[in-house]
């Protein structure tokens, strides 16, 4: 089985956002059965508050045989993309219908920004399969939260302050690195700018703004 996110630019196209997915097709193949992995580690695989998958991740490594099923940073992945096969199961509601390829594609595009003022490119080739759990967390956790409390809240002031932190760290990161010498700096420039834009439309609720707050925050 394949986990292809590259869907998701047609989807979006598609559904009348303004966005563009500057984004590389991930094929991982996904080894392991969900039912097997479920049914062997209970622990891991709950029903009833799941953890999030870095918590499920912790736990896993403590259980026996665990670390020998998925082993090393392939054996991470494997666990991210079925623990993102379990959540799916219980994202059932409409809302996290309308809320999953947004989600993916915010995290999407928060990640190449941060990949493109980098040179350790496989965290973030990592990050774009275990993001897809990250993604199906956050949507289990919104299924408790009315979604009109979101629409309540303008979100504009704080989105803004948020896109104007990410562009400060570009110009940062341009500047430390020296970026600007690099021969595709031109290139990737256009296409950080192209990513900023996907994030600044796809941000349309204060969910989403926190979200993308947290996951830029904790995880670059």
């Amino acid at each position: 089985m394949k986990y292809n996110i590259l869907f998701l630019s047609s989807f979006l196209l598609f559904s009348g956002l303004s966005v563009v997915n500057a984004q590389t097709e991930n094929t991982t193949e996904i080894t392991f059965d969900l039912r097997t992995v479920e049914e062997k580690y209970p622990e891991v695989f709950t029903n009833t508050k799941p953890q999030n998958p870095d918590t499920a991740y912790a736990i896993g490594k403590k259980t026996n045989g665990f670390l020998q099923d998925f082993v090393g940073e392939s054996g991470k992945t494997q666990f991210y993309l079925v623990y993102a096969q379990h959540l799916q199961k219980l994202n059932k509601t409409e809302q996290s219908t309308i809320y999953r390829p947004k989600i993916i594609q915010l995290l999407q595009s928060i990640n190449r920004v941060n990949q493109l003022l980098d040179t350790k490119v496989a965290y973030y080739d990592q990050m774009q399969s275990l993001l897809v759990a990250y993604a199906e967390h956050a949507l289990f956790d919104a299924q408790s939260i009315d979604p009109s409390k979101y629409e309540k809240i303008d979100v504009n002031k704080q989105k803004k302050l948020f896109i104007k932190s990410i562009e400060q760290k570009v110009k940062t990161k341009n500047q430390l690195l020296n970026l600007n010498s690099s021969p595709n700096f031109n290139k990737n420039q256009e296409i950080i700018s192209q990513e900023i834009t996907t994030i600044e439309n796809l941000i349309t609720d204060t969910f989403l703004l926190k979200l993308a707050q947290v996951f830029h925050y904790t995880y670059y």
